[in-house]
């Protein structure tokens, strides 16, 4: 398999942290959107990564559509549970995550595709709330010990981790580390395992 996108992307070390978690083996190839965009149309013409390349040949993009493949073919893992209410929990969890994720995102980009004087600062703010709000939930969550984390570690708890320490690192000002300290020990917890520790967030 190939996994293309550099884990500087969430979307892309969330899928990065499943394989390793799986033991599934892979190739990496760490494109960048902003400086290799014809490369990764090679794999995806949309230019939007991850992309995961199977053995197969077939290429499946967007994270959620590729974990959901890698766990299908996977016989007795246990970051989701096939059926039944524990399984939509976590992926809830994991929409809460992902649902801020893409706010964020839209914060980094907009002063980045716009003028100075274009740039809308009251529609950054507001996107701002929106990931707030993301790590609201998520923290009162974690504070009922929601999320375990560590060796017994379930899809939330991977998504949840790698969500928080890209947005702690790259929006500090919303993501502030005082404000939600059981998602600054969840992700202590799981940077400390071999599958975070593979998926290094390049310089």
């Amino acid at each position: 398999m190939i996994l293309v996108g550099r884990y500087v992307s969430p979307f892309v070390r969330r899928v990065g942290v499943v394989l390793q978690t799986l033991g599934i083996a892979y190739e990496h190839k760490s494109l960048s959107t902003a400086k290799d965009v014809e490369a990764i149309k090679a794999f995806n013409p949309i230019a939007k990564v991850p992309v995961l390349v199977l053995d197969n040949g077939e290429h499946l993009v967007e994270s959620s559509a590729i974990i959901d493949t890698l766990l299908e073919m996977s016989p007795g893992q246990t970051l989701l549970p096939a059926s039944g209410a524990e399984r939509r929990h976590i992926l809830q969890h994991c929409a809460i995550m992902t649902s801020g994720l893409d706010k964020a995102i839209q914060i980094l980009y907009e002063p980045l595709k716009r003028p100075s004087e274009k740039v809308h600062v009251p529609f950054i703010d507001g996107l701002g709330a929106q990931v707030r709000a993301s790590l609201v939930m998520l923290e009162d969550l974690a504070a009922k010990n929601t999320f375990p984390g560590g060796d017994k570690a379930r899809l939330d708890c991977l998504t949840v981790a790698v969500g928080w320490f890209f947005l702690n690192k790259m929006i500090p000002k919303v993501a502030v580390a005082a404000d939600f300290p059981h998602l600054v020990a969840l992700s202590a917890r799981c940077e400390a395992l071999p599958a975070f520790k593979a998926c290094q967030l390049e310089a």
